[in-house]
């Protein structure tokens, strides 16, 4: 097993999928990974956002609320990413990004994301952040 070819494909891989968020190719999404997929997100409210996304359909209509016109999101940039292998199918991205509105910092995230490979491809399976909204 090559890990660093591993490693590119899962950061490749993660940098499109923010490539189609802020695009708003939201229907793109659900390519990016294995259903149904666990959701959490502390935003600072009183209550953690935690969804199990079963459906194309529910991952859509979720990402919808965070990017796209509604938000005025368009540019994520980030910062630092680390994968962790668990073994030779499970592994960890996590990131430290910035949410951009034009130039204007919209939110700062800071996330870790489950990955699994399947059929020889890496896919998401989870997502566990903190979004620190300006």
């Amino acid at each position: 097993m090559n890990r660093d070819n591993d490693v590119k494909e899962i950061e490749a891989r993660y940098r499109a999928y923010c490539d189609a968020c802020e695009s708003n190719h939201l229907e793109k999404l659900p390519t990016f990974w294995k259903l149904p997929a666990l959701f959490l997100v502390d935003t600072g409210e009183a209550e953690v956002i935690q969804k199990v996304l079963s459906t194309p359909e529910d991952m859509i209509a979720l990402y919808s609320t965070m990017f796209g016109p509604t938000t005025g999101v368009d540019k994520t940039m980030i910062d630092s990413s680390e994968v962790v292998f668990y073994g030779d199918r499970l592994a960890t991205i996590k990131t430290e990004l910035r949410h951009l509105a034009g130039t204007v910092l919209h939110d700062r995230q800071y996330a870790v994301y489950g990955c699994c490979k399947i059929g020889g491809e890496w896919v998401f399976s989870s997502h566990l952040s903190v979004d620190v909204t300006k």
